[in-house]
């Protein structure tokens, strides 16, 4: 989990984190844009809390303009629903 995210990230200094928030397609897209940044910043807060600067992340949300599934199906839309986390260096 992010715990051990964060762990990593201390073990390797030069490593960065890309944060990345989605949404389902339900609603207003700038609210959902709004969400997207919600959650992507939260998983920034949490990680910081642990002794990680700011400089160590790249905070980006998309809303619902990258689905990885049908947003037609509940399932579907809860997979959208996501934050991704990819390493860059």
């Amino acid at each position: 989990g992010l715990n051990e995210l964060a762990n990593l990230m201390v073990t390797y200094p030069t490593w960065k984190l890309r944060i990345s928030g989605h949404t389902d397609n339900k609603g207003k897209r700038e609210s959902n844009m709004q969400l997207s940044k919600k959650r992507a910043e939260a998983v920034k807060k949490y990680l910081m809390q642990k002794g990680l600067s700011a400089e160590k992340f790249e905070v980006l949300y998309f809303g619902p303009d990258k689905p990885i599934a049908p947003n037609e199906t509940e399932e579907g839309r809860a997979r959208n629903r996501r934050v991704e986390m990819l390493i860059v260096e």
